[in-house]
């Protein structure tokens, strides 16, 4: 695709508007500009190329191994959402090649191996090396300050951006047939221009989607109404409901649910379960903060199977009780998925094996 096939015009205005000059368009690589010291550069000090409330999280991760052995490749930006989502984003300084789309997709499933804790690992590294010392306990808190959600489930569903001067026919319809299967994929073009002066300006606009689209098309129809998950009803928990649960839960949430149906009716300390699931404190309120995203959008409902209480001292612990019913159900669920577990486990260990995930950082 030609780099003016958009019909995008740029004028300098003189002083006063009386004069105007049509602004040359030019590339980067004219200008004498490149794609990681420039262009990604950009995308860095203003995210907002990427979508509105996006943090960047780290640039130029490598960290990938798969069974133990280090990966090569290379992601160029790495974001976050107000939503928990990931942000993969891939950067061509020119034209994107015709395989683009399967490059990111690529990079999307590997980062949807992240968790919090590893997340943080790479946040504290990108901004100790931009000269703000931060420690992977402070970079959870960041991460948990811009995105309160952000969770492992969360992660796990990472968006793709593409950001070039063009894109080729064979790229849009592919990034489209993507987008009618459920991925969620964004094509962002910049155009550079060249004043007489000598200075460079860049535009950028989204080719793909177009921005409320749907919103400008004339049809009939009838009237919907999107129901907010704040309005969503509170469901009594069914054994159905907690196998199904417990098919889907991370390490966390299955001790909290073992510890609470032990304890029915008595307080189990956040502490407890950190203990006994063998994670960090920054890792189980990420997990259970996914709790919430569970209930909500697999389950249809705001209440989680246990209520949670903050200590009346002040001190910012959290304790969660289950009552003897639900202990009940649970108990009954807790012997069937262990029997699932048990019958899948071999499947499931060789599947392992060859999951490409972000390298155990240390710190």
């Amino acid at each position: 695709m030609d780099s003016t096939d958009s019909g995008e015009v740029l004028l300098a205005i003189s002083d006063g508007g009386d004069g105007s000059d049509a602004v040359e368009v030019t590339t980067l690589a004219a200008a004498g500009l490149m794609e990681r010291a420039h262009l990604q550069e950009w995308v860095v000090a203003h995210p907002i190329i990427l979508g509105s409330g996006v943090k960047i999280v780290t640039i130029e991760y490598d960290g990938w191994v798969v069974a133990g052995d280090p990966q090569r490749d290379r992601l160029d930006v790495l974001g976050l959402d107000t939503d928990g989502r990931l942000v993969v984003v891939e950067v061509k300084r020119g034209i994107a090649p015709d395989t683009v789309e399967m490059q990111v997709i690529k990079y999307a499933a590997m980062a949807s191996r992240f968790r919090l804790e590893s997340l943080a690992v790479a946040h504290a590294a990108f901004c100790s090396s931009r000269g703000t010392s931060m420690s992977v306990d402070q970079a959870v808190e960041a991460l948990q300050a811009h995105a309160e959600t952000v969770s492992d489930e969360t992660l796990a569903d990472p968006r793709v951006v593409v950001i070039a001067q063009g894109f080729s026919p064979v790229v849009i319809s592919s990034v489209i047939w993507l987008a009618q299967r459920g991925v969620d994929v964004s094509l962002v073009r910049f155009q550079p221009y060249r004043h007489a002066g000598g200075q460079v300006f860049v535009t950028f606009s989204r080719l793909f989607p177009l921005p409320d689209i749907e919103r400008s098309i004339v049809a009939p129809g009838t009237l919907t109404a999107e129901v907010s998950t704040e309005k969503l009803p509170r469901v009594e928990w069914t054994g159905a409901d907690l196998v199904a649960l417990g098919r889907v839960a991370n390490v966390t949430t299955r001790t909290t649910l073992d510890l609470c149906a032990e304890k029915h009716d008595e307080h189990v300390s956040l502490t407890e379960i950190v203990e006994a699931a063998g994670v960090t404190r920054p890792q189980a309120r990420g997990q259970l903060a996914g709790l919430t995203q569970v209930t909500k959008r697999r389950f249809g409902r705001r209440n989680w199977p246990i209520t949670m209480d903050w200590a009346v001292d002040g001190s910012q612990q959290a304790f969660y009780t289950m009552t003897a019913s639900t202990a009940a159900l649970w108990g009954e669920a807790a012997v069937q998925l262990d029997v699932e577990q048990s019958d899948a486990g071999g499947v499931a260990d060789a599947e392992l094996q060859s999951d490409v995930e972000p390298a155990p950082n240390e710190q």
